[in-house]
């Protein structure tokens, strides 16, 4: 799901008291691609759905319906690195070819990463920052098993339950009232549950922004993603592996200096997935605090 690889948390400024004036720019940031500040603290809370479905029509198909809430928080401790960490709580509800429902609640895989600023084009509200990230994705999920004491397909679960590596690179600018952010990142899944290794995961973003008002602001942008295959027992799932689209638009209300609200729509334009699978509908809603 392209809405976990960059999620568009957007935090506007407000008065002086508001963490953008504090580094010299009023332009909206996005958690995790913000111009760091040193002590620099923020939290957000997001609500994401959407749908899925993998295999043939009568025969083997799956259809998913996904909720996720991501609870993540941002730390910078000096004006070039920041810390994040986000935990999802994931609901799937999974529908077999022969109607029968499975229902899973339970915690995802935790996201760790490090984000640092290796170019700026000035200490002081600089207009172009360029970063390196890296970061980690822990096996926190819950495993979920079938009646014969079995784990579950990957689809039933939470989470890969996997030790998945991170390394990406991003570019921000700032230009006021207009501002653009370009992420590349790549995901490296190990084995996980049941003998199941996901897809190795290449995910761009572009996305930009207009800020007509201090308190509003809109989005529009690309998401792409190209994946390699998964693998169950060293044998290739034909359903893993390709490529998709995503176009966004997105809206940002500030209705307090320190709180930012956010809604965002994903619609795929290209599918270009392996074997039977569609993806669908995204839609992100979401709240950031800064502290």
């Amino acid at each position: 799901m392209i809405a976990a690889l960059v999620g568009p948390f957007w935090v506007a400024s407000g008065a002086s008291a508001c963490g953008t004036c504090s580094v010299g720019d009023p332009t909206l940031t996005v958690i995790g691609f913000e111009q760091p500040k040193a002590h620099r603290v923020r939290t957000s809370a997001a609500l994401r759905h959407r749908n899925d479905s993998i295999g043939e029509t009568n025969l083997d198909r799956l259809t998913l319906s996904e909720q996720r809430m991501e609870l993540a928080g941002a730390y910078s401790p000096t004006d070039r690195l920041s810390f994040s960490l986000m935990m999802p709580l994931v609901h799937r509800l999974i529908t077999e070819v022969n109607l029968a429902e499975a229902n899973v609640w339970a915690p995802g895989d935790l996201d760790f990463r490090v984000r640092g600023v290796v170019w700026r084009d000035r200490k002081f509200a600089p207009r172009h920052l360029v970063s390196l990230i890296t970061g980690l994705e822990f096996p926190t999920s819950t495993i979920e098993y079938g009646e014969d004491g079995l784990p579950l397909p990957l689809e039933f679960q939470a989470g890969t339950g996997s030790w998945d590596p991170i390394a990406g690179s991003s570019y921000t600018m700032f230009m006021d009232p207009w501002s653009l952010y370009v992420s590349s990142i790549a995901i490296f899944p190990t084995t996980g549950i049941a003998d199941t290794r996901a897809s190795t995961s290449f995910r761009q973003t572009v996305l930009g922004q207009y800020q007509p008002w201090s308190f509003l602001a809109f989005q529009v942008g690309v998401e792409f993603r190209i994946d390699g295959p998964g693998y169950i027992s060293g044998i290739r799932d034909p359903n893993t592996g390709g490529h998709i689209t995503y176009g966004t638009l997105g809206i940002v209300g500030l209705p307090h200096e320190k709180v930012m609200l956010h809604v965002t729509a994903a619609l795929p334009m290209v599918q270009r997935l392996d074997g039977t699978h569609r993806e669908g509908f995204s839609f992100t809603a979401g709240l950031v605090y800064e502290i």
